[in-house]
């Protein structure tokens, strides 16, 4: 008898989601957000980034967004009201966020966000990933997770300060 696989062809793009979500290194979890995420993109992402606050955990998040030029209004207020809704377990567990984005647009606009949402967790915008994996560690070093702060400077090569 026959073996028969099921062939698909798809483009790169169409198998993976714009934006994804590795926490691999945990309590470090690190977001890319890709060009062309849709409300269903993110409503995904919001979904998986709730379970991980859900964990009742410290941790440091980085958004890696040096692909994003300017979303649309609707997935920024989405997002914004996604942070307002769930302000309380993000000042609780929430040691930081380090935004990398390389406009100065997204930068403004990630602050703006922040500012609307009135988010009280420390965070930073930096153009690259050194600085903000840098940054993450800092965070990590000054609560005593010392164990994390190594594995991530270890993991993106930077430096003890």
């Amino acid at each position: 008898m026959p073996l028969a696989f099921p062939l698909t062809f798809a483009l790169p793009s169409e198998l993976t989601s714009p934006i994804t979500v590795d926490g691999r290194l945990w309590p470090l979890l690190v977001v890319k957000l890709g060009r062309g995420g849709t409300m269903q993109d993110l409503e995904a992402y919001l979904a998986e980034r709730s379970t991980y606050l859900a964990r009742g955990e410290p941790h440091v998040c980085i958004v890696d967004a040096r692909e994003v030029h300017m979303p649309p209004a609707c997935l920024r207020q989405r997002y914004t009201d996604w942070l307002r809704e769930h302000e309380a377990p993000l000042r609780r567990w929430t040691l930081g966020t380090a935004y990398i984005a390389q406009t100065p647009a997204v930068q403004m606009m990630v602050s703006v966000m922040r500012h609307f949402a009135r988010v009280a967790t420390p965070f930073v915008v930096t153009a690259t990933l050194p600085p903000a994996a840098a940054w993450a560690a800092e965070r990590f070093q000054e609560v005593g997770l010392t164990q994390a702060a190594t594995r991530i400077r270890a993991q993106y090569a930077v430096p003890a300060s």
